[in-house]
């Protein structure tokens, strides 16, 4: 007697010769805007025509005296006058580029039925490069003109190509909180996997090299690989290096970023005018401490008005400490039996734009007027989710590729120093 077959079915996985590999639009996954990019829209230009030579911010910050009370037919007062202060406004330009063949340009741009897929691929690049120049607008907005992003925090072994790296200070500034599991996280949440950065030391470039994840050491670490053997050292001052070729420390970042919040308010000379020699030219600063309050709020405002004549109309406030100040408000609140017990809690300053975002630094609040804080851009400012219209297209030489660069000139001017005011190391939750 014969042995029949057994039972055979063809199955789909079994003929995947034959289909083809379909996509979905791209769907967005992360937060692909920084807030800080459109607030730059709510801040005003200043009058002043761009120059190549020299860009001269001149303020009134010196008070007059001398009124004398005379005696009749006695000596009239002294004839004094004090003078207006002058600093000097510097542009930074921020670039991003990208880059194609030209065999995805023609080859799959042509009349084989693959029409449009290069234009699906230049309009994502183009995007993610816009919001990275948001991102970047981003931090330089409450950083130093120093343009560190973070310190290293303890020296790592020596002479090693790849390092976990600990991070501290953010923007180089000690007051903001680096030890909180809020401040471990904004340590983490300055950096991306794939960015070039350098370490600088006495202001020298030590090395340059790509991250490439999160460090070892959990939140507040960063793994890095050098492009050369080195010893990260406690105190190094970790910035940007995103230029191709140039190993010099002109070639990163470091002492090219904009003069930001945190500049503008704490730094001992602002736009090159010190407040040791002009006392006039100085915000107030709060670094007491503790949960942010009526009082201090009430403080900080009376001191704008006091020293800069101006009222505070933008607040700027850290995510933990907006929670903290919602948990504090909500655990006083006293509820009839009727009343309905709801958890939408939000912030509200009256006379106030309240400002926080991700990038706010942990702990601190600021409270400026409008006017205080002015800018000046050289060029249009991009959409943060701009097209590839926005780039220039130029071909590389002796190569079958094609790059896309994308320019951003502007300035930042703090024009009433004493219209600003900064508190940090407030509770957060």
């Amino acid at each position: 007697m014969a042995t029949a077959n057994s039972v055979a079915y063809t199955l789909s996985s079994a003929e995947t010769v034959l289909f083809k590999k379909t996509n979905t639009d791209v769907l967005e996954a992360m937060k692909s805007f920084t807030e800080e990019f459109a607030w730059l829209d709510d801040i005003p230009d200043i009058r002043i025509i761009p120059s190549a030579n020299e860009m001269r911010l001149v303020i009134d910050v010196n008070h007059e005296s001398n009124v004398a009370s005379i005696a009749e037919g006695g000596y009239e007062a002294l004839a004094t006058s004090v003078d207006a202060e002058n600093g000097t406004l510097t542009p930074i330009q921020l670039n991003a580029r990208f880059s194609f063949s030209t065999l995805y340009e023609k080859g799959w741009n042509g009349s084989s039925g693959a029409a449009g897929q290069i234009m699906k691929q230049i309009n994502f690049q183009a995007m993610k490069k816009t919001q990275a120049m948001g991102e970047q607008f981003g931090q330089f907005f409450y950083g130093y003109s120093t343009a560190t992003v973070a310190v290293v925090l303890t020296t790592q072994g020596a002479g090693a190509t790849t390092a976990n790296i600990p991070l501290k200070d953010p923007y180089g500034d000690t007051g903001i909180d680096d030890t909180s599991t809020n401040g471990l996280a904004y340590l983490s949440g300055l950096f991306r996997t794939g960015q070039h950065i350098a370490l600088v030391r006495s202001a020298a470039i030590v090395e340059i090299g790509v991250i490439t994840g999160a460090g070892s050491g959990g939140s507040g670490t960063i793994a890095v690989t050098w492009n050369a053997s080195c010893t990260p050292t406690a105190g190094d001052q970790i910035v940007v290096a995103a230029a191709v070729t140039d190993a010099t420390l002109g070639g990163t970042s470091y002492n090219k970023g904009l003069v930001g919040y945190l500049d503008a308010t704490q730094s001992a000379s602002v736009h090159g005018i010190a407040s040791s020699s002009v006392p006039g030219w100085a915000s107030y600063v709060d670094s007491s401490g503790g949960r942010w309050s009526v009082a201090k709020q009430k403080k900080m405002q009376q001191n704008l008005m006091n020293n800069g004549g101006v009222k505070g109309n933008r607040m700027l406030m850290d995510q933990g400490v907006m929670r903290d100040v919602e948990a504090g408000e909500s655990a006083a609140r006293r509820y009839a039996p009727s009343d309905t017990y709801d958890l939408d809690a939000e912030f509200k300053a009256k006379g106030m734009r309240v400002l926080s975002s991700r990038l706010t630094p942990p702990g601190v609040v600021g409270i400026y007027n409008d006017r205080a804080w002015q800018r000046k851009l050289l060029n249009v400012k991009p959409p943060e989710q701009g097209g590839p219209d926005l780039f220039d297209l130029d071909k590389v030489q002796d190569r079958g590729l094609q790059q896309a660069s994308l320019d951003f000139i502007l300035f930042l001017a703090t024009t009433n120093r004493a219209g600003m005011g900064l508190a940090y190391g407030l509770t957060q939750q």
